[in-house]
């Protein structure tokens, strides 16, 4: 991945970032789902298009300018303590999401729509808990706590295999680089 590849995926993500960052601050009607729960997923397919196309350090690094990048603008949009929850488990599971993948692909190198639902389920689910017990913690009651991270995570279970058509197509069926 050259560096200007990196730096141009390294700028998406951090616009995916921070615009999660900003809808989780708002609910869907008066449920506990928030508009961030419905972008964030974004990040993962992609991530996993990277992972399918470049090597492992070259995503590694893109994703790590990319937290860079998101830090700032995340303080700025949204409450710190969102920003910190975000930032945290952004830096775990997205970072678990990568070294996940490129084990799964090492083991079952034909088994795409495992290695792309199994990485990014189990690094979703590590983003929900670490999220919502940093963000919400002295915000809002436990229950409200349980049953946000619930409907949150089914919400990421779900973009998950809707987004397996869209792994498929880009990172499987097309055998070239996304941007040479």
């Amino acid at each position: 991945m050259s560096i200007k590849i990196t730096w141009i995926f390294a700028f998406v993500f951090t616009c995916i970032f921070v615009l999660a960052n900003y809808g989780v601050q708002f609910s869907i009607g008066s449920s506990n789902l928030t508009y961030g729960a419905l972008v964030y997923p974004i990040s993962f397919v992609l991530l996993d298009i990277l992972s399918e196309k470049y090597h492992k350090k070259d995503v590694l690094k893109m994703l790590r300018y990319g937290i860079l990048l998101s830090f700032i603008p995340s303080f700025f949009i949204s409450q710190p303590y969102i920003a910190i929850a975000s930032i945290c488990a952004f830096l775990v599971s997205q970072h678990l999401d990568v070294y996940i993948f490129f084990a799964l692909k090492r083991m079952f190198p034909k088994l795409w729509w495992l290695r792309n639902n199994v990485s990014t389920i189990i690094a979703q689910l590590f983003d929900t808990l670490i999220f919502f017990h940093i963000a919400f913690w002295f915000e809002q009651s436990w229950s409200w706590i349980i049953i946000a991270a619930l409907l949150d995570f089914s919400v990421k279970i779900l973009s998950s295999f809707a987004s397996t058509p869209i792994f498929y197509i880009f990172a499987i069926r097309s055998k070239h680089k996304l941007i040479t």
